[in-house]
């Protein structure tokens, strides 16, 4: 144990984050792209920013499972710090987007969203130690 936290704690942490962002990667390919990027009842322009959007939510998540599965798992510090971002300005700014549109997510995805959301969330308050290692735990790395 390094840092406070097990490996098999660390690994579990690791495997909730890239769960949920592999279901964000999936959720853009499966659900914006087919609902809003190819309804041709759609402006071009607006189709674009969706099709744009969906894409850049697929490189979003690809990157956040990348660095839950090498760098994070191996403790580097900063890896916890770019997950919290992830999650801080890439998960959350979905009910911000809602709220600032009056529209989000259908219902039924509600409650499966603020799980995966939680789920993050702890993930990262149970790991917090690799990013705030105690400073005796800093004079390992």
């Amino acid at each position: 144990m390094v840092h406070g936290v097990t490996d098999r704690t660390l690994n579990i942490c690791a495997g909730i984050i890239v769960f949920v962002a592999i279901i964000g990667a999936a959720q853009g390919v499966l659900e914006g792209l087919p609902r809003h990027g190819v309804d041709m009842t759609w402006p071009d322009h607006a189709r674009f920013h969706v099709t744009y959007a969906a894409f850049s939510q697929i490189g979003f998540c690809a990157m956040t499972a990348t660095v839950a599965l090498i760098p994070f798992r191996q403790r580097e510090r900063w890896s916890w710090w770019v997950l919290a971002g992830f999650f801080v300005f890439g998960n959350l700014s979905l009910p911000v987007a809602a709220w600032i549109q009056g529209s989000g997510p259908q219902a039924h995805f509600i409650i499966p969203i603020a799980l995966a959301f939680t789920a993050v969330f702890a993930a990262l308050i149970i790991t917090h130690k690799v990013g705030f290692p105690r400073s005796a735990d800093t004079q390992t790395l």
